[in-house]
C-alpha cells in the first residue's frame, strides 16, 4: 500500500501523521516565454495573483525548447515573436506533447500560422481578467 503522506505531485506532507489520507491540491504550473522583461515580470505576478504556480519564466526559445520535456510545467503562455525568432517550434513540441498553450501577441490572430488556429489567443496589452479566462480553460 502506498504511503497516504505521499502526494503525488510534490511528495511528503510536512506536519501530517503516517496514517493521514489527504492528499494536498496544487495549482497547475505555469511556463511564461517572454522576452520582454517588463511584460515577462507583469505575466508573472499576473499568474501569481490568480492563485497559479509559476515554473519558470524564459526569455528565449532555446531556453523554451529545453524545458519541453522536464514536466515543471503543466500550462504555457507563449510570447509569439522572441528576439526575432518565432515560438511555433516549441508550440509544436507542446502540442505534440498534449501540453495546454496559449498564445500572447500585440499582432493578433492573424500572426498565429493557420495549423495553431485554435489555440487561444491574448491579445497585448491584455489584463488578468483576460488571463485569467485563457488559464482556466487551459486547465480545465
Amino acid at each position: 500500500m502506498a504511503d497516504p503522506t505521499i502526494s503525488p505531485q510534490r511528495g511528503p506532507i510536512p506536519g501530517l501523521p503516517a496514517d493521514h489520507t489527504h492528499l494536498r491540491v496544487t495549482a497547475p504550473r505555469v511556463l511564461v516565454v517572454e522576452d520582454e522583461m517588463t511584460v515577462a515580470m507583469l505575466i508573472e505576478d499576473m499568474v501569481s495573483e490568480l492563485a497559479y504556480e509559476v515554473a519558470a519564466v524564459v526569455p528565449r526559445l532555446e531556453d523554451a525548447m529545453r524545458l519541453v520535456d522536464s514536466e515543471i510545467f503543466d500550462i504555457a503562455v507563449l510570447d509569439v515573436h522572441l528576439n526575432g525568432k518565432t515560438v511555433f517550434a516549441f508550440a509544436e513540441e507542446l502540442q505534440e506533447r498534449e501540453i495546454p498553450f496559449v498564445f500572447a501577441t500585440a499582432y493578433g490572430p492573424h500572426a498565429i500560422p493557420e495549423k495553431f488556429q485554435d489555440r487561444a489567443v491574448l491579445r497585448k496589452p491584455f489584463g488578468p481578467v483576460e488571463l485569467r479566462r485563457a488559464l482556466i480553460k487551459l486547465s480545465g
